[in-house]
């Protein structure tokens, strides 16, 4: 196996040159690597201990990207986990896939997964068990899927929100319509009528993701200073597999034969609460629900992270882990 040192070193962002998190600085490392053809760019960040309790292998939702995350590693370095973090294909300083690198799109679901299921092997030997697969939203959809289709076999799998059903999709109908319209050659081109233009972050006020003012202000900073990691609407294609990824995430549930997590946003607008329940219900796993929560848990207010880490430590206690 390759050493970590051998791949390509990736840059990190940083709005308006502020400075790395101590955590991050000390333990972070940022390399891409290449997996059918599309270069990843990854983090690996080890604890402040000689015995790591294990790793964390986390997949990021829809437009997001390391960085954003650096508050929620510091969380998972401060319990003695190591931290494996990609930026999935076709956002952050991962390549684009198609010609206008505003445009969300992905071929299949299954490409994500199998992306974060490659870098954990090409990473294996800085990764101590056990391995908790986590994501957040899209990456929790993909997390899911990684462990159902067999790409990745952790010894646990723990969700925020994960994308198992949509709100902005309410009827059968409209997801008809959309996988119809991609396939009939609309698949690159964006969904209409969304908000997020050409990228930049919608204002704070009626935002869905966080009621957090400084976590939002923060997030935003990245992509009003950096256009390299802006991401626009969904395709049509985007769209269209999500769908058939959730399809397939919901309805081989029983499947999921390791203990799991998820923890729902009481107040979530995009992900349906019941969607997770459900889906948790007809796994045989763990659910739990943070009342008054937008859909960004990890960047909403401290009242509403601290009851997210509160239910994982539980379950790691639970679990032995």
């Amino acid at each position: 196996m390759a050493r970590s040192n051998s791949y390509e070193t990736a840059e990190v962002v940083r709005p308006r040159g502020e400075a790395l998190p101590d955590a991050i600085q000390k333990s972070a490392q940022f390399f891409y690597i290449n997996h059918q053809s599309v270069r990843i760019r990854i983090m690996v960040a080890r604890p402040s201990v000689d015995d790591p309790r294990g790793s964390i292998l986390f997949c990021p939702g829809r437009t997001e990207f390391i960085e954003k995350y650096f508050e929620t590693i510091e969380d998972f370095l401060t319990r003695g986990f190591t931290v494996l973090m990609m930026d999935p294909r076709g956002q952050g300083l991962s390549d684009r896939l198609v010609e206008d690198p505003l445009k969300s799109y992905v071929a299949s679901f299954q490409d994500y997964a199998d992306d974060l299921a490659f870098a954990a092997e090409k990473f294996s030997h800085e990764l101590p068990k056990p391995h908790i697969v986590m994501g957040h939203s899209m990456g929790g959809c993909v997390a899911l899927m990684s462990v159902i289709s067999g790409a990745m076999n952790p010894s646990a799998v723990v969700c925020s929100a994960p994308m198992l059903g949509l709100f902005d999709i309410e009827t059968s109908v409209t997801a008809w319509l959309i996988k119809v319209l991609s396939a009939l050659g609309f698949s690159r081109k964006n969904l209409p009528f969304q908000k997020q233009d050409r990228g930049i972050p919608v204002p704070f006020e009626g935002n869905k993701l966080t009621s957090d003012l400084p976590r939002f202000k923060r997030w935003a900073a990245y992509f009003q200073t950096t256009p390299e990691l802006r991401v626009s609407g969904p395709t049509f294609a985007w769209i269209s597999q999500a769908l058939k990824a959730m399809t397939y995430v919901n309805r081989n549930a029983p499947q999921l034969k390791i203990p799991g997590l998820i923890i729902a946003a009481g107040g979530d607008p995009i992900v349906d609460p019941a969607s997770n329940a459900d889906f948790a219900q007809a796994a045989g796993i763990d659910f739990k629900v943070i009342p008054g929560a937008l859909h960004e848990v990890f960047l909403e207010k401290d009242e509403y992270r601290d009851q997210f880490f509160e239910n994982f430590d539980t379950f790691l206690e639970k679990q032995g882990l």
